[in-house]
């Protein structure tokens, strides 16, 4: 990729009628199904609702990326990114969800299914019946993922496989139907991303998820079980740690190619960050939202604290960093739209989650000042905004790594790691 920005860009910031109408049916979606305070019991309960995706798939929102014929509306992942950040506006766990099972879950398997995959999952997860859980990361290692994968399928004489490891950081698992999971079937000699298998395996029992959120300690099915991680945030969207124990598995439950599996994920690597740099957007708006309404309200020395200059300009600052991180996100989204192959979409995508990220942090940052001591109460919502952003800086991949990226794709520098 050239250091100079020579590709297209994209000059018509404005919306379909279509589009429009998508959001606004969201925030009405948003005001009956999962208001403030409802969300503030979710957190508190550490409970995920389950009935709410439901709903989401009933409004036709987890389907808007995805062909007709599963039942989806054809749009892409501009459709998925305003989704992901109106959603993210005051419930970014839920944008977590949403990049889990449609990105993780959904995307991969339109992408690389069989026939059989596709007709199987997609109709049940735009419906809003199904979710899935991306279980990659294991305890040796975060961004070094190959370095550290140890889980292995051995395949059988029967042509099965059987599966053992253990993975870290199983994100929503509790509210998941389908584990989508990585491991070593194959060793390649000094290839280490070759070898790498998906398998989609399912939950043993489908509705035992909707019991409870808040379970500890469960088991998915013969040979998995999971233990909740206790986390600084993000408390809807639990994740867990996960035990494989001869797991048998079937060639039918392979996902793509065996042996290509790392392919596969890194091909979807540009939809997860531009949709969480949209997470990042969403949460840092509601931030803005919140601040600016509390510096209306709040007097002091008689007169709307908004008034003083420390206050405003703070306000100001967040409001063009939500304005700058929007434009890089949306950009990403138009060139993954209209050049998915084009290696400068990575670096842009990579520069949307990081920039999206680090503005959020700030954004949080910034509002918790503003309301001060009120902010620091369970009673407002911004003390949530500051604990889920933590996580996003750096996952699913650190702000450090993006800028390696960036530098070793862009600027043409020597790989560092």
């Amino acid at each position: 990729m050239a250091l100079q920005a020579d590709y297209l860009i994209p000059i018509d910031f404005g919306l379909s009628d279509e589009r429009k109408m998508m959001i606004d049916m969201l925030k009405k979606f948003k005001e009956k199904e999962c208001p403030k305070e409802k969300i503030m019991e979710w957190d508190e309960a550490q409970e995920f609702p389950v009935h709410v995706w439901k709903k989401l798939g009933d409004e036709g929102i987890l389907g808007a990326c995805f062909p007709e014929e599963y039942g989806g509306t054809g749009g892409n992942i501009v459709d998925e990114t305003l989704i992901t950040e109106e959603i993210s506006n005051s419930f970014s766990a839920m944008g977590l969800a949403y990049l889990t099972g449609v990105c993780f879950g959904g995307m991969s398997i339109l992408h690389y299914g069989t026939d059989e995959q596709k007709q199987n999952y997609l109709p049940k997860l735009i419906a809003g019946d199904w979710n899935f859980a991306l279980s990659l990361t294991e305890p040796g290692g975060g961004t070094d993922i190959l370095g550290a994968l140890k889980s292995r399928a051995v395949e059988q004489p029967d042509g099965s496989f059987i599966a053992n490891g253990a993975k870290i950081f199983t994100t929503g698992l509790h509210a998941a139907n389908t584990i989508v999971f990585i491991c070593r079937t194959d060793d390649v000699p000094e290839k280490p991303a070759r070898g790498l298998t998906i398998f989609l395996v399912d939950r043993d029992n489908p509705g035992q998820q909707e019991i409870t959120g808040k379970l500890l300690n469960q088991k998915f099915c013969d040979g998995i079980t999971y233990h909740k991680i206790k986390k600084l945030g993000s408390w809807i969207l639990a994740s867990f740690e996960v035990a494989y124990e001869d797991v048998k598995l079937s060639k039918d439950q392979i996902l793509g190619e065996r042996g290509k599996g790392w392919y596969n994920i890194v091909s979807t690597l540009n939809n997860e960050r531009i949709v969480c740099a949209a997470i990042c957007n969403g949460l840092a708006q509601g931030c803005l939202e919140e601040a600016n309404q509390y510096a209306i309200e709040r007097e002091a020395f008689g007169k709307p604290i908004g008034q003083f200059q420390a206050v405003q300009h703070r306000l100001a600052d967040m409001a063009t960093e939500i304005e700058l991180a929007r434009l890089v996100t949306y950009k990403a989204a138009w060139m993954q739209a209209n050049n998915p192959t084009d290696p400068g979409v990575g670096v842009i995508a990579s520069m949307a989650k990081m920039y999206a990220s680090e503005a959020a942090f700030r954004c949080t940052d910034h509002a918790l000042r503003i309301l001060a001591g009120y902010g620091f109460t369970m009673e407002y919502h911004i003390q949530r905004y500051y604990r889920d952003i933590r996580q996003l800086v750096f996952a699913p991949i650190t702000n450090e790594m993006s800028k390696n990226f960036i530098g070793q794709v862009m600027l043409g520098q020597k790989k560092s790691y």
